[in-house]
């Protein structure tokens, strides 16, 4: 049985100063509003006996972690207490924990799988929006449904988003020998025209060492 992955939850955001336009490529500028990014990872053994793995990503249209940003925690749930298994989507300002959701219960469970999913950042110059969309698993099957979190923050653009921020506040907390990878595999930008730019640089966020090539005994599994 699937787990269903639809939420919507509404925080709180407000606007940073607005930044330069980017160029379209047709001559024109145009304001970043919306940004894509293409996620995957791989497991090798997960392990549902000892909630293995576990990770969190985060997207941040300010540029850093000093202002508002999202964070989705997968394959456990922190808030109120610890509980295994589903997602949990958290708004934060600063260090500041402001609202939560979770989002089903069912671990991580198949040998192999790979897990993709888009991460959407979006303002309309009123509402702000963070997003999960696209998601295809084995253990979870499709998910991402009305899976989003938003305010009226009057932001102009997104011209502050950093792809940095995303590679460097994610992690995998607990269980990495259960991965083989996790990787930010693609970025899309987008102003009121349409597309303006795609970043297709994999960001690899983490990548299992193979005993065979590596020469060295393995690790036993958390």
């Amino acid at each position: 049985m699937l787990v269903s992955l639809g939420v919507a939850v509404v925080v709180s955001f407000s606007a940073p100063a607005a930044g330069q336009t980017v160029e379209d490529g047709t001559g024109l500028t145009d304001p970043v509003i919306r940004v894509e990014e293409d996620w995957l990872l791989v497991l090798n053994e997960p392990s549902d006996e000892v909630e293995a793995p576990q990770f969190y990503t985060t997207m941040s249209p300010g540029g850093n972690l000093d202002w508002y940003y999202a964070v989705v925690i997968w394959n456990y749930r922190e808030f109120p207490e610890y509980a295994p298994g589903g997602l949990q989507l958290q708004s934060w300002l600063g260090d500041i924990r402001l609202n939560r959701r979770s989002v089903g219960d069912r671990l991580l469970s198949t040998t192999a799988e790979a897990i993709t999913w888009t991460q959407v950042l979006e303002t309309d110059g009123i509402q702000l929006t963070f997003e999960i969309t696209n998601g295809q698993s084995t253990t979870w099957g499709e998910f991402g449904r009305d899976m989003k979190i938003y305010e009226y923050a009057f932001l102009p653009n997104l011209n502050k988003y950093s792809t940095d921020q995303s590679v460097e506040n994610a992690c995998i907390t607990y269980g990495a020998n259960r991965v083989d990878a996790l990787v930010l595999v693609s970025v899309r930008r987008y102003g009121p025209h349409g597309l303006i730019s795609v970043d297709s640089t994999p960001r690899i966020i983490f990548e299992g060492v193979d005993p065979l090539i590596d020469g060295d005994d393995p690790e036993p599994l958390e």
